[in-house]
């Protein structure tokens, strides 16, 4: 019985063992869900704090940041962590996202959100070669159409693209 109880306790690793998620020369694409999949972005104010809080990021130089697109209940970002080039070499997409998470949390309980603002973890893709970034950056933009939010992409306040995609 112990046993099934250790393997049950257990999480589930989802990321890849031994990959260096610290090198910029790949493209993430990052997906973020708030907990319990609650809408608190419907809020304008804290959908523009923690779009402040992602620039803010890039203004550091902790990251590449290509495209960006803030939804009622998740976060999709493409993106390279800057570590290297001077930067503290245990500076991964873990720690990058840790801090943004940590820091959009305290935020957001001025906003009335109670407890944690986002789920555990991230879900992530990375850009492998062959792939085509541009249209996975399309993809993103585009979730604001799917979801029946806006007709056009460029009509959703809260996603654009920043920086050239490397190619």
């Amino acid at each position: 019985m112990q046993k099934w109880q250790d393997l049950s306790q257990r999480r589930k690793a989802i990321r890849l063992r031994n990959f260096d998620y610290s090198n910029s020369d790949y493209v993430y694409f990052i997906t973020i869900c708030t907990r319990h999949l609650s809408r608190p972005f419907l809020d304008r104010d804290l959908a523009q704090e923690v779009l402040k809080s992602l620039f803010s990021l890039r203004e550091q130089g902790r990251i590449l940041l290509y495209c960006y697109c803030l939804m009622p209940d998740h976060l999709h970002i493409a993106l390279s962590p800057r570590a290297g080039q001077g930067r503290d070499p245990s500076e991964d997409l873990s720690k990058v996202l840790g801090d943004f998470k940590s820091y959009t949390t305290k935020l957001s309980w001025r906003h009335g959100v109670i407890g944690q603002l986002w789920q555990r973890s991230f879900y992530d893709h990375i850009g492998r070669k062959g792939e085509d970034l541009i249209d996975i950056c399309n993809y993103i933009l585009a979730n604001p159409v799917r979801k029946g939010l806006v007709e056009n992409p460029e009509n959703w306040s809260y996603s654009g693209l920043l920086d050239p995609l490397p190619l």
